[in-house]
């Protein structure tokens, strides 16, 4: 009910135009040009059509699920044959399944200490998160096989909340609180805590890891929830025997 002080403004009868702007993650991915496939189903990442992406080190494509709403996005990167990507840092998270191939990653926390930086080798199935906003670089092991990995990144949400590449990718402040060059970081060690998470900042060979009961998702399930580099994107692996299907969920 409209109080006797309330005054409706009138709207002007000239026809208005639909708000709208620019969405800098879509700026951003014009800027990569980099190759954008967007559908609600993939068949294989491990055969996704790429294209050129020298910055990563060979090719790739951006994967997006089509919804805009999604806080998540997918890169398909393959590393040329004795390639490498350039240094980057940058403020939206990523966690890395190596789907073929080996290399390693070199992570350093500081720009200005070389002595800080520390390595650790991957192979297919692998899987590990990059530290909120540390430099990184990858490389291809071989010299003659290409390495394909797939990296979640939560880039759409962070690129629209600031709206400033330069600030995303070129901010030098350190998160200590997460990651502060610790040497035993990215060993593959682990620790198990109620609930079936498990801590830990690399996994070898993820589709071999030790997964546990969880028979309220379904029968014979077994799982474990991730808890990677003190990120907030969160992972999980699950399995179900043949025949059977988790409850339905959403």
């Amino acid at each position: 009910m409209l109080g006797t002080d309330m005054k409706i403004a009138e709207i002007p009868k000239d026809d208005l135009k639909d708000y709208s702007k620019a969405d800098p993650y879509a700026e951003w991915l014009k800027k990569e040009g980099v190759k954008v496939h967007e559908d609600f189903y993939f068949p294989s990442l491990s055969k996704l059509e790429l294209g050129p992406w020298p910055r990563k080190g060979g090719d790739g494509a951006v994967v997006h699920i089509a919804n805009r709403h999604m806080p998540n996005d997918c890169h398909v990167v393959e590393i040329k044959p004795g390639g490498k990507s350039e240094p980057e840092h940058h403020l939206y998270e990523l966690a890395v399944y190596v789907v073929s191939g080996r290399g390693a990653t070199t992570i350093w926390q500081d720009q200005k200490d070389e002595k800080g930086k520390q390595s650790f080798e991957w192979g297919a199935g692998s899987l590990f998160s990059i530290p909120l906003n540390a430099w990184y670089q990858n490389f291809n092991g071989s010299g003659r096989e290409p390495a394909r990995y797939i990296a979640v990144t939560n880039a759409p949400p962070m690129m629209r909340l600031f709206g400033d590449h330069e600030f995303i990718l070129n901010c030098d402040y350190m998160f200590r609180g997460r990651y502060s060059g610790e040497e035993d970081y990215f060993s593959g060690k682990g620790k198990l805590f109620k609930r079936r998470i498990w801590e830990s900042n690399f996994i070898a060979n993820a589709p071999d890891m030790r997964l546990y009961g969880w028979k309220e998702r379904g029968a014979g399930g077994i799982n474990a929830m991730l808890e990677m580099a003190n990120n907030n994107t969160k992972s999980h692996i699950s399995e179900f025997p043949i025949g059977t299907y988790k409850k339905a969920h959403r």
